[in-house]
């Protein structure tokens, strides 16, 4: 896990200061309609720190019992949540005194907890505190758990939050506030799909405890197929959005014609007198059409939004991946410094890392050519590593002073 955890830290080097560039290829970058390379690294990251969190308790309810270990849980969540306002501010500000009256106050929260809260310290740490009351539950329980949060969040998403991730005109406005704002990862209620990667990353931990290595393996190379092909399957659901001559009932909405009128309820009368290849979607990792083309809808792989048919698809990609780590690391014996070092300090890479990104981007613009923009990465990369070097040999030379 060690080593899968690096990986997704290295990863996200990688996509954190590629993303934003030019001469990036798409795969490296965030997408809201289909599913790349770089979209696998948060569910990644969600996906070991379940397998951590269930690991964790399970070791520390039996020695210090569930009281105390749960008052441990929350602190640490909590503590996740202020590291991440602390590194990304509170988005918006106030400019005068004299804003700071009730409606400021109100839109200002409404807005934190819409959209500028979710980082991905954010994510884990609320995540977490949303699965405590599980995280102890047989297998099966969290399975169920994990079920559910999809179908919450399908419905939710029915009812008002793609809409409400959007910006779009929806029913939750009215009582929220923040109008008009769009919100990423996920948002408030993106939370709920979530859940599932950590859920997931729980049930492998159960796997690995119960099972050798080459059986565990293989149950995760397959349980990662199937959640894979299950993830394309829906998503082949955003075909019956495409705009054509045949279509029997309107796909785009008034208020937005890039959406779709019903973003999750797909209509499927539209799927009648077409060949069966042309409601395949396109492959992962393969740009679908333009809006004018296909409205945008809940069944993209949209990390945006955090739909089904990303999480599923993600999440089997990261139990497929993981798979692979189990055959090297415990079945080769196979183990890289680099993944090492980051996957034991994960946390303090984490924070390392973005304020060296920024300084590197400085002097590395939007339009630079690829070369520079390779000796820009090279730098940032190396900066990080030896930071995060520097922390991992003095916290090692504490902890044998203490011991001594």
């Amino acid at each position: 896990m060690d080593q899968f955890r690096g990986y997704c830290v290295a990863g996200m080097f990688v996509v954190n200061f590629l993303g934003g560039l030019d001469v990036t290829h798409q795969i490296l970058k965030h997408n809201n309609t289909h599913f790349s390379w770089a979209d696998s690294i948060m569910p990644g990251f969600l996906f070991a720190c379940g397998f951590s969190y269930r690991l964790s308790v399970a070791r520390k309810v039996t020695v210090n019992g569930r009281w105390p270990t749960w008052q441990g849980i929350i602190r640490r969540s909590l503590g996740l949540v202020l590291a991440s306002l602390v590194l990304y501010g509170l988005g918006s500000s106030f400019k005068t005194w004299e804003a700071m009256d009730a409606v400021g106050i109100r839109g200002f929260v409404a807005e934190l907890l819409k959209a500028d809260l979710w980082e991905v310290l954010a994510i884990i740490g609320v995540t977490q505190l949303l699965l405590l009351p599980v995280i102890e539950a047989s297998s099966k329980v969290r399975l169920m758990a994990a079920v559910f949060c999809s179908v919450a969040h399908i419905a939710l998403s029915w009812w008002f939050n793609h809409a409400f991730v959007y910006g779009q005109p929806n029913v939750m406005d009215e009582w929220w506030g923040a109008a008009g704002r769009r919100a990423w990862d996920g948002g408030f209620f993106g939370i709920v799909s979530w859940a599932v990667p950590m859920l997931v990353g729980t049930l492998v931990y159960d796997l690995m405890m119960n099972r050798p290595t080459s059986r565990a393996s293989r149950s995760l190379l397959q349980w990662g197929s199937a959640l894979m092909l299950l993830g394309y399957a829906a998503s082949c659901l955003t075909t019956l959005y495409d705009v054509r001559d045949s279509n029997q009932v309107p796909v785009a909405a008034a208020a937005d014609d890039k959406f779709a009128i019903d973003p999750v309820l797909p209509p499927l009368k539209n799927a009648s007198g077409r060949p069966w290849n042309t409601l395949l979607a396109e492959p992962p990792f393969v740009v679908p059409p333009e809006a004018d083309a296909r409205k945008k809808n809940y069944w993209m792989m949209d990390k945006r939004v955090v739909t089904q048919s990303f999480v599923w698809f993600s999440t089997g990609f990261t139990c497929f991946t993981y798979g692979f780590f189990v055959l090297a690391c415990d079945g080769g014996n196979k183990r890289s410094r680099l993944f090492t070092v980051f996957g034991q300090n994960a946390l303090i890479a984490y924070v390392i890392h973005h304020p060296v990104a920024e300084m590197v981007l400085s002097v590395v613009p939007d339009d630079s050519p690829t070369w520079w923009v390779t000796i820009g990465f090279v730098i940032f990369f190396a900066i990080t590593w030896l930071f995060v070097g520097w922390f991992t040999n003095l916290t090692g030379q504490r902890s044998r002073s203490a011991s001594r």
